[in-house]
């Protein structure tokens, strides 16, 4: 039996989306009869950033610094606050994150011991691709071998405007060794094509790659009695959350939050979620994450996993774009394309407009099905014909 290892933002992870896709991608191997894992990658080292990703502090205004010294005071206060529901929470994510199948941690020193274990190598998916992350362990650049190996991408994420010239160079010579190409966005296809003159094909999440019986199943029992609109914002802006109580309170529901925890060198939660939402969820693990959206009247939400997951439970949803100073940084273009493919424009709320003046309408599930349908079985062969490349 064939075995595979699976890079990806596993290591460590506490995020839904992120451990979901790692989970659906798996558990799709495993059912195909491969012996699969992930490979528990810890990138140690700083990444460097994409140009004009930070701001220096002397290009700032007294307004930004203010502003900045009073995130961060606030964040290191709430961390007090919450910081027993926050290790619940970590210590669900873990729970959910070590049943699935993983290898020994590996460090960017240590992960070309790995390249005996493995018959075939998948890079995918989530934003391991993008510059300022990806490194020669999210394309595999130890193997000293790798004709002898099966490498293939499935739906990576690159999502920036423009592909840096350093970021070119690296992956011109990264990409040789791949026998097969998918991302998950269809712009950044385009980019790849056009840079690398590689048939690069656009492949869905993982986590609509599997049946959605998976999901369904995960989900845990209803957590909440009263009806209620469920957000779960990952970005920083007010304006958004002052406009999203305003339409749950329009549309007589209770206002169900679930705060992000950055992720850095301590677990915290933004500034800005405290006191958001009539009521805050911390101890929330996937089931309990899957049930907070099966249940709910409507999603609000930026995050595309949680938007995938809307569509699986089929719940009303608007999807909200991300504000973002950088101007290379088109981390939207993974809504665009989700509400691309769903075929629903309409559920996309602009930075600057607000919930209340979008239309309520009844999304019509069964066109986002018969689109999605055929995305998944597109998918599914590629990645069937991908993992006999060649006859390797």
């Amino acid at each position: 039996m064939k075995k595979i290892g699976i890079v990806s933002l596993y290591y460590n992870s506490v995020n839904y989306g992120g451990l979901a896709q790692s989970y659906a991608l798996n558990k799709y191997f495993v059912d195909l009869g491969y012996d699969s894992e992930l490979i528990s990658y810890d990138r140690i080292k700083k990444r460097k950033a994409i140009p004009g990703k930070k701001k220096n502090i002397t290009s700032m205004s007294l307004g930004e610094i203010v502003e900045k010294c009073y995130r961060k005071a606030a964040e290191k206060i709430g961390q007090k606050c919450y910081a027993k529901r926050l290790d619940i929470r970590k210590e669900r994510m873990k729970e959910f994150r070590d049943a699935i199948p993983h290898s020994a941690r590996y460090t960017e020193e240590t992960i070309s011991q790995c390249e005996n274990d493995y018959d075939i190598f998948v890079s995918g998916s989530d934003q391991i691709w993008k510059p300022g992350v990806v490194d020669a362990g999210f394309t595999f650049d130890f193997l000293k071998e790798p004709e002898k190996k099966n490498v293939i991408s499935y739906s990576s994420s690159v999502s920036v405007k423009e592909l840096p010239e350093d970021y070119i160079r690296f992956m011109t010579g990264a990409l040789k060794k791949y026998s097969a190409i998918s991302l998950r966005e269809a712009t950044t296809a385009k980019q790849f094509k056009t840079a690398f003159n590689r048939d690069v094909r656009v492949t869905v999440d993982p986590v609509l790659l599997v049946d959605e019986s998976v999901w369904t199943e995960m989900a845990g029992q209803r957590l909440l009695d009263e009806k209620y609109v469920f957000c779960y914002m990952l970005g920083d802006n007010k304006e958004q959350r002052r406009d999203i109580k305003k339409f749950a309170r329009s549309q007589n529901l209770t206002l169900v939050t679930l705060p992000h925890i950055k992720q850095s060198s301590r677990f915290e939660v933004r500034a800005e979620d405290f006191a958001f939402g009539d009521k805050q969820m911390f101890e929330v693990g996937m089931p309990e994450f899957l049930s907070l959206i099966k249940y709910a009247e409507v999603v609000v939400t930026d995050s595309f996993h949680a938007g995938v997951f809307s569509y699986i439970f089929r719940k009303a949803f608007y999807l909200l774009e991300r504000p973002t100073k950088n101007p290379n940084d088109v981390m939207n273009v993974r809504i665009y394309d989700l509400l691309s493919l769903y075929g629903t424009p309409d559920r996309l709320v602009k930075v600057g407009e607000s919930l209340l003046n979008k239309d309520s309408k009844i999304i019509n599930f069964l066109t986002i099905e018969q689109n999605v349908s055929t995305a998944r079985q597109y998918s599914r062969m590629y990645l069937q014909e991908a993992l006999n490349k060649n006859g390797r």
